[in-house]
């Protein structure tokens, strides 16, 4: 069934449009960092039984990233032969510092990205690449391999002896009746409720219909930390805050990462503490009867493609459908070249495009730019003709054999844990994590 687009006036503000927008940059009325600067992105690190374990930082292709022990706060130890062995992640001329980030000046002038006061550099060798299996298992030295998956400083991870993987860190200082939870379809990290994972939001201006919000109260003998405040309510009630704006979550919020309180007044806003970068060619909006997609900026629904694999469970149920990095980067472009881009539309990047946050730009076998969102590279499909169109959802491309000599069969055979596959499957970008 075709979707139909929400009006102007909502689908400007449906997922926080009006905090965050095409080009990165926040609303004068809350602002929140990005997540990471330009030329630097965030990379899923899955477990056995595709477990997500944490997050990872990368480079403009997403090479991996790490951070030396012998480095002090703000300073690069790293020079000469090392620097050769682990190149320094240099910022670009006109990179400027802010939030977790900042600059490292070398010996040689150049500027370094440093996160969290830790230099930051990328490895000659091939990373290490842990062992996979099945479930966890409940033996002491099983456990002790699972705690190991879990921690970036793992050797596990590490390089060489005093290198260990840079992980990206969302957590702020909050109280302990808030908590900072990845809401993908607000494009950020966002502060939730603990126990429920409830969303929080909050408005330049009082809410309109105050029975459908729920403030966030603050216990008796709680006291501000940080960016969090307590302001005191007509009623007499303690209510939190976060930088000078009262928090509430919406009561028709059902589920844990439910945005639904950006529908319902123009002006709210999920409370991010770290916002993502979006390409000013895409956005992510809501549709009526179908929840958050990712569209271009004309409107037209965009898929990925990644290799058929036996699934079991909702497809069309929230994260029920993903992808992992690594498999989406096995496929990559290659599996739709010539009469596949008559049918899936590359979405290209400009020359110009760098990479951020979940963001890659994967090179064609033309030479031209194409932007990946976590890793997988994104299309538009020809048979949609107007905003609200998803004609290629759900799609198969099933593959027999390379008659013509024109399909890359090494990426037909079902995903990397040898589960049978028929080719490829195309999908609405999908949201998790």
């Amino acid at each position: 069934m075709k979707t139909k687009t929400l009006s102007a006036a909502i689908a400007a503000v449906a997922f926080g449009t009006a905090a965050f927008c095409g080009s990165g940059q926040a609303a004068e009325s809350f602002d929140a960092p990005l997540s990471s600067p330009l030329g630097i992105t965030l990379i899923d690190v899955i477990g056995p039984s595709d477990l997500f374990l944490w997050r990872s930082l990368g480079g403009p292709e997403g090479q991996l990233l790490y951070t030396f022990d012998a480095d002090s706060a703000g300073k690069s130890t790293c020079v000469a032969d090392c620097a050769r062995e682990f190149p320094p992640a240099i910022a670009a001329a006109n990179a400027t510092a802010f939030g977790e980030w900042s600059l490292v000046t070398r010996d040689d002038g150049k500027r370094q990205w440093a996160y969290r006061g830790k230099p930051l550099y990328y490895s000659s060798a091939p990373p290490p690449a842990p062992a996979r299996g099945g479930p966890p298992q409940e033996n002491a030295n099983e456990k002790d391999a699972n705690q190991a998956l879990m921690d970036p400083g793992s050797k596990m991870y590490a390089p060489k002896p005093g290198w260990r993987r840079a992980a990206y860190d969302a957590n702020i200082l909050t109280p302990p009746d808030i908590a900072v939870r990845s809401l993908p379809t607000a494009n950020g990290y966002g502060l939730v409720v603990p126990k429920t994972g409830m969303t929080m939001y909050v408005f330049p201006t009082p809410p309109k219909d105050p029975s459908m919000w729920t403030p966030v109260y603050a216990p008796t003998l709680a006291a501000s930390i940080g960016d969090f405040t307590i302001t005191m309510r007509e009623d007499g009630k303690r209510q939190w805050a976060y930088k000078g704006r009262a928090l509430f979550t919406y009561r028709k919020d059902y589920t844990p990462g439910d945005v639904d309180g950006l529908l319902a007044q123009k002006d709210a806003q999920a409370a991010l503490v770290y916002r993502h970068f979006v390409p000013a060619s895409l956005k992510i909006e809501n549709m009526l009867f179908h929840g958050p997609i990712m569209t271009t900026s004309k409107g037209l629904s965009v898929y990925t493609q990644t290799r058929y694999r036996t699934f079991y469970g909702g497809r069309e149920t929230r994260n029920g459908f993903w992808y992992t990095y690594a498999d989406a980067k096995a496929v990559g472009t290659r599996a739709c070249i010539d009469e596949c881009t008559k049918t899936w539309k590359p979405v290209l990047a400009p020359k110009n495009a760098q990479a951020s946050g979940f963001w890659e730009i994967v090179k064609r076998p033309d030479g031209t730019q194409q932007w990946a969102y976590k890793g997988a590279a994104l299309y538009t499909y020809a048979g949609d003709k107007q905003p609200g169109d998803d004609n290629g959802n759900n799609r198969h491309d099933v593959v027999f054999g390379d008659v013509e000599g024109k399909k890359d069969l090494s990426l037909t055979g079902g995903d990397r844990r040898g589960a049978s596959g028929s080719g490829f499957y195309w999908r609405l970008v999908a949201f998790f994590n």
